[in-house]
């Protein structure tokens, strides 16, 4: 890594000099523990690091948002500032400001914190920041601890003054700081001023409006001098005292002037932005460090700020934050435990799965006997470089936040590997929020629970004592979260018979759950398709489950949208430039109304009677078959961008008005199809399937369709099967009859089959000459029939009689999605031959771009025909996408491809000078070499927050233990784990590891030589041991010989053989064991 970037033992990512560096925007991850609050707060490499925090989301700032390019600029000056007033040299310095040869800076990245240090060897001073965000409180803040050291060999007189600037009162949000921050201004106050502990708010709402409510939460900022009394500082919150004229806030005169130390003068503490800064002096021997630590947070009020202060002075206590932090962060990071003869990748390994699980949150279990998943610690990706997403940190315990349906449903994919108690509950989250229409809500703003019957109310109320009782049953009259019932119980001082986490076990059993889902924006084509990979993982742990899964469990439920796919009729417009389909989707008012009245489960559809409506799995997917087969392009090869939105490369926004359609969703719905006959013929059903009327009408037109018309009469079945789709959406648009129709095995054999033939041909005419699949298709209408109508702008409507195919330059998706339903591995190789061999490989990166050449397309596509070439979503390094591609390559067995292609791909191995940050956080994209930003070529952008953590996890998973640790076979169950692991991921020597088994609980591991460790199931640490250090695929591999089990209890057991069946089996599962040593012997 040269000398600037390095890694250390400890998992540390160091950068020297970082603010000579490429510049990058990161975060810390904003975990607070279950029972804590968390801060978000985003950090660049420039200045003093942190450019932005605050509570809950933009609009609750206490370091004002700002958006990456923007904050590389104003960081040195609006973010955190320290200066040092040398007394005998009457100098103010201020430090990692003026950088010069004589100064040597480094920041220090860790999983739960961000450290930098500055040495400044001519004025003998050492200076250290360090973050982190407090945990297991029931308030969130910031801490920032700073040292600053006399490393000269005399003793020195310095006066330090160090904070921020500028402090967000509570109560502006980010739009009216942007636009109306002068006159905001005059609603701002600090309180609590007199007890050094300041508190700034507005006064009261800015709105204007005729309901005015007063402020009583607000921001708070705490600061001691460390020392055996941690004594509070003199706050200093007019800004003016520090930097008076310097209005540009790039000196403080103020400060140069005078002591500021205990200061006693006039300060202004209203109608102004004001700082939290404060000053200390002290006389420094050689080698003694002057510590000041700094808290600054968010209070839902005043009153409680003497009680926090009281906490957070209390000696050690801010060193014990800080260990509990630590601890958090590798309980959840060692879920992942990786130890090979790779130490980088070791690390990527964890803060890969800390990132996936922030974005797809965190699987609990809750409850003892009905038990019910939970995800905390999730939200939305935004952050400095994705300044256009509103995330979203739930300030409660159990915090949770939003997210889109498709991010978390691949961000979750992998759950069952790190806690198989969730079972079937992540799938049947995204089963359930399937429509009738084959679409789904955007938004997904996580789990909400309710008591639907008094017997559960009391049996839980009766595990409380205080005076707040009765608020309390109120407030369980209404949905809720574990989070707000958590710190509704602590704020009104309410006593558990129990813990507070039995506690929250007990009522989250007693109750019911749903999954709290919106529509967002618009209905994307590709976000059903990741429902299969939910199918698989399950299976992979659970196959002896199927039938049960697929069949026998009735309690899969429709989402009830307000939101309709208009019929063809009315959204294909003639407009100056041809034929378009706009405004594809129409909001119902009165469906809207009649969801949000109900009380509990308003998503779940319903049946005339108001009964809602109950089905399979198998049905679901039978749903999702009927839409999307019905939805076939004009020329019977894409899925149609029928609703407003395109598909998972959503830069390609404009085709959906330019009848774009998509080979990726057909090649999913391919496999879906050939997943549900090879279920039907391999369970052996001899019941049959019953089916939603509507639903069956729709299934017995688009049969009858199938069987009538010969397989080229594309146009026709367009036309007709648009036509059969649209009257079937018509009436299950309000809610269904109830009435249900059966339909026999063999005739839903007959069906599939015949969309299989369908789709099979599909794909056979996305194949170019050069071995690529085209992914994109657009229409142009050349023959079309006006209706008479106009839409509300005036818009013609017409029906399109004939149209013109036109196929888009090549996509990484399409070879991605073709390669799943390849049937055989040398046709991968093949297709992964031809990828090597076109424009998606990137000759001098060695990696893959996302899309080919798209100079010659209109730019009525979407915005990537915007962006240069190489930057953002055209022709970059799109990780996600290329993460894709390589995890496919390992699943078609294309070993030796794989591992090549991970040498030169994968983040933990590139070259961080060029990289440009910490080569164990993902990034979005990287600059491919078509940019004409040479110097930057390989350089990632956009922090971390990337679904390329959740194809690094499935990676990872095949790689340590294959894609099918669990089999069934004459109803046995069986643990055959199939490592696919290169020789040099073997460990050179012996290391000693230490694995945090809970928040509190640490443990010592040691792995020998030759070997190569992970953790199984979130719990169990598995060892292969490889003396021949040999690979363990190809035709020399390395093969399971022999099982060594160490049991909880202490008891082991030896199982020489290369697979393990029946109890044990089922022991290993249910985690049974704390630690299994597989020897691997080599064939030869």
């Amino acid at each position: 890594m040269k000398d600037v970037y390095s890694l250390n033992n400890e998992g540390q990512f160091i950068i020297k000099n970082y603010q000579d560096q490429k510049t990058f925007a990161s975060f810390l991850p904003g975990i607070a523990g279950k029972f804590g609050i968390p801060i978000w707060a985003f950090y660049v490499n420039r200045g003093q690091g942190i450019a932005s925090f605050g509570s809950r989301d933009k609009d609750n700032a206490i370091m004002e948002f700002y958006p990456a390019n923007k904050s590389y600029q104003n960081v040195a000056t609006k973010g955190f500032r320290t200066f040092i007033k040398l007394k005998e040299e009457n100098l103010v310095y201020e430090a990692f400001r003026n950088l010069n040869e004589n100064i040597e800076s480094k920041m220090i990245i860790e999983a739960d914190s961000l450290k930098i240090e500055e040495e400044n060897n001519e004025l003998g001073l050492k200076t250290t920041v360090s973050y982190y965000i407090l945990p297991n409180e029931d308030f969130g803040a910031l801490v920032r601890e700073v040292k600053v050291e006399n490393t000269s060999d005399q003793e020195r007189e310095i006066e330090v003054l160090d904070g921020m600037p500028i402090l967000i009162p509570f109560g502006i949000e980010n739009g009216a700081l942007k636009e109306v921050s002068q006159t905001i201004s005059a609603w701002a106050k600090v309180d609590s001023f007199e007890t050094k502990t300041p508190f700034y708010k507005l006064r009261a709402s800015a709105e204007d409006e005729a309901e005015v409510k007063e402020m009583t939460a607000g921001n708070f900022y705490i600061s001691f001098e460390k020392g055996s009394r941690n004594q509070l500082l003199t706050p200093l919150v007019d800004r003016d005292v520090i930097f008076a004229e310097k209005t540009s806030l790039e000196t403080a005169p103020g400060f140069a002037r005078k002591k500021l130390a205990e200061y006693q003068g006039e300060q202004i503490l209203e109608n102004r932005f004001p700082s939290a800064m404060a000053a200390t002096e002290k006389k420094l021997k050689a080698g003694e460090k002057l510590e000041i630590s700094s808290v600054f947070g968010n209070l839902a009020d005043e009153e409680r700020l003497s009680e926090v202060k009281d906490r957070v002075l209390e000696s050690g206590y801010l060193e014990q934050k800080r260990k509990e932090s630590k601890k958090i962060h590798n309980y959840y990071a060692d879920h992942i435990l990786t130890v090979s003869g790779n130490k980088e990748l070791d690390a990527y390994s964890r803060q890969t799965f800390m990132d996936n699980l922030l974005r797809g949150g965190f699987p609990l279990t809750l409850g003892k006997n009905n038990k019910k998943t939970y995800h905390i610690f999730s939200r939305k990706h935004g952050d400095l470089e994705r300044d256009y997403n509103e995330f979203l940190l739930e300030p409660t315990y159990y915090s949770q936040g939003n997210g889109n349906f498709r991010d978390v449903n691949q961000n979750r994919r992998c759950d069952l590997y790190f806690n198989p108690e969730i079972k079937r509950d992540n799938l049947k989250v995204f089963a359930d929020l399937i429509q009738t229409d084959g679409y789904n809500p955007l938004v997904i703003e996580g789990s909400k629970f309710i008591l639907t019957n008094s017997n559960a109310l009391e049996k839980v109320m009766g595990e409380l004592t205080g005076e707040a009782k009765d608020k309390f049953r109120k407030r369980l009259e209404k949905a809720f979260t574990p989070g707000e019932v958590a710190v509704f119980i602590d704020s009104h001082n309410l006593e558990t018979k129990t813990s507070l986490t039995d506690f929250i076990d007990l009522l989250v059993e007693e109750a019911e759950s749903w999954t709290e889902a919106k529509f967002g924006e618009g209905y994307w084509i590709d976000h059903w398709t990741y429902n299969l990979d939910l199918i698989e993982n399950y299976l992979a742990l659970y196959p002896e489950k199927k039938e049960r899964l697929l069949f026998e469990d009735q309690d899969y439920t429709f989402y009830d949208s307000h939101v309709r796919v208009k019929p063809r009729s009315d959204k294909y417009f003639l407009t100056e430039n041809g034929v378009r389909q706009y405004n594809a989707v129409a909001a119902d008012k009165k469906k809207q109304e009649e969801i949000a009245s109900r009380s509990k489960f308003p998503y779940y559809l319903r049946t005339k009677k108001g009964e809602i409506y109950n089905t399979s799995l198998f049905n679901k997917l039978l749903t999702l078959v009927l839409n999307k087969t019905a939805s076939l392009d004009p020329a019977g090869m894409g899925v149609e961008m029928e609703a407003n939105k395109p598909g998972w490369y959503d830069a390609l926004n404009g085709l959906p008005g330019i009848f774009g359609s998509s080979i990726a969703e057909t090649m999913e719905l391919l496999r879906l199809v050939r997943f549900m006959s090879e279920a039907l013929s391999e369970l052996n059903l001899e019941t049959e399937i019953a089916l939603a009327a509507e639903i069956h009408d729709f299934f017995a037109n688009l049969d009858h369709l199938l069987t009538e018309l010969k397989s080229d009469q594309d146009f026709l079945y367009w036309q007709q099967a648009g036509k059969i789709k649209e009257e079937y959406r018509e009436q299950v648009f309000a809610d269904l009859t109830g009435r249900e129709v059966a339909v026999s095995i063999r005739k839903m054999m007959g069906f599939l089959n015949k969309v299989e033939s369908k789709l099979e041909r599909a794909v056979r005419l996305a194949e170019e000459d050069n071995g690529l699949f085209t992914m994109y298709y657009s229409y142009q209408a050349e023959e079309y029939e006006k209706l008479g109508q106009r839409s509300e702008n005036g818009l013609g409507k017409v029906a399109v009689k004939k149209f013109k195919q036109h196929r888009l330059p090549p996509f990484l998706e399409a070879q991605v999605r073709g390669m799943k339903i390849l049937k055989d591995d040398q046709k991968a190789q093949k297709l992964a031959k031809a990828v090597q061999n076109s424009e998606l490989f990137d000759e001098k990166l060695k990696m893959y771009r996302v899309n080919g050449d798209l100079s010659a397309e209109s730019y009525e596509i979407g915005r990537a025909r915007a962006f240069s070439p190489g930057w953002l979503e055209n022709g970059s390094i799109w990780l996600h996408m290329e993460y894709k591609y390589l995890l496919e390559l390992l699943k078609s067995g294309l070993y030796e491809e794989y591992y090549q292609a991970i040498n030169d791909a994968l983040v933990p191995f590139q070259d961080p000078n060029r990289y440009g940050r910490s080569i164990l956080e993902n990034s979005s994209f990287i600059l491919s070499s078509l940019n004409g930003d040479t110097k930057n070529h390989g350089r990632g952008y956009i922090a971390r927050l990337s679904g390329s953590t959740a194809e690094y996890i499935n990676m990872w998973s095949l790689m340590a233990f294959g894609e099918q640790p669990f089999k069934y076979e004459f109803e046995e169950l069986i643990y055959q784990p199939e490592p696919k692991l290169s020789a040099d991921l073997f460990t050179e020597d012996e290391r000693k590891v230490k694995l945090q088994l809970s928040e509190t609980e640490t443990a010592e591991v040691v792995i020998p030589e030759a070997a190569f460790a992970h953790r199984f199931l979130g719990q169990t640490l598995v060892i292969y041991h490889n003396p021949s250090r040999k690979d363990t695929f190809g035709e020399d591999k390395a093969e399971i010989s022999k099982y060594k089990l160490t049991a909880i209890n202490g008891k082991e057991f030896e199982v020489e053989a290369g697979e393990i069946i029946g109890e044990l089996a089922y022991q290993i599962r249910n985690r049974e064991f704390e630690r299994i040593d597989i020897f691997l012997v080599s064939g030869s």
